[in-house]
Formats: structure tokens, sequence, C-alpha cells
């Protein structure tokens, strides 16, 4: 049998205080947009499209 893992504490609280920040998470998230080139956001914009047109082919709704 394997030995179990041992859980440091001060790590796991650290995480666990991060998560509850929701300006860190989105902090965090802008600054590695940031650093993407033009094609890594290019080539994002293009995956999301994808997705978004995977699930809804007719395009958005558009109410005028």
């Amino acid at each position: 049998m394997s030995e179990p893992s041992r859980v440091d504490h001060n790590v796991l609280y650290d995480a666990l205080r991060r998560q509850a920040d929701g300006e860190e998470h989105d902090g965090s998230l802008i600054v590695e947009r940031l650093a993407w080139t033009p094609e890594e956001r290019l080539e994002a914009n293009a995956a999301f499209l994808r997705f978004y047109l995977s699930i809804r082919p007719e395009g958005p709704l558009i109410e005028e």
C-alpha cells in the first residue's frame, strides 16, 4: 500500500484564501491574457466563435 499524501496546510489555506478573492482570479487571468501574442489572441477568439456556433448555429439572438 502507498503512504497517504501529506497536505501542507499553509499552502492549502493560502490557495483557499486566494480562491475566495474574486479579484485575485480576475487579475491573474488579465495578466495571462496580456502575455499572449496577437496570434494566440486571434486563435482564442476563433476557438470561442467555433464553440459558440457549434451550440448556436443560427447565430446570436438579436432583437431590435
